[in-house]
């Protein structure tokens, strides 16, 4: 059980990190170079990217409650 809170704790890292990492660069394209869509387009790909794991997660947990609640019945 420690490892799935391990890992729920590195997805969560991760997708707070991204979204900081996405606020920052929309806050800093006032004179945005090639180089900084670059960084932004990135970012987005990594935060879609800690999304879909966290969903996943989501799901995991959901199936699983569904079929222990079934089981019991």
């Amino acid at each position: 059980m420690s490892s799935i809170n391990s890992t729920r704790s590195q997805l969560d890292l991760q997708f707070n990190r991204t979204l900081k990492n996405m606020d920052n660069l929309i806050t800093n394209l006032d004179n945005a170079s090639l180089e900084d869509v670059y960084a932004f387009n990135s970012a987005m790909r990594q935060n879609a990217t800690a999304s879909w794991a966290v969903n996943q997660e989501v799901q995991v947990k959901h199936n699983l409650a569904k079929t222990i609640i079934n089981e019991i019945r």
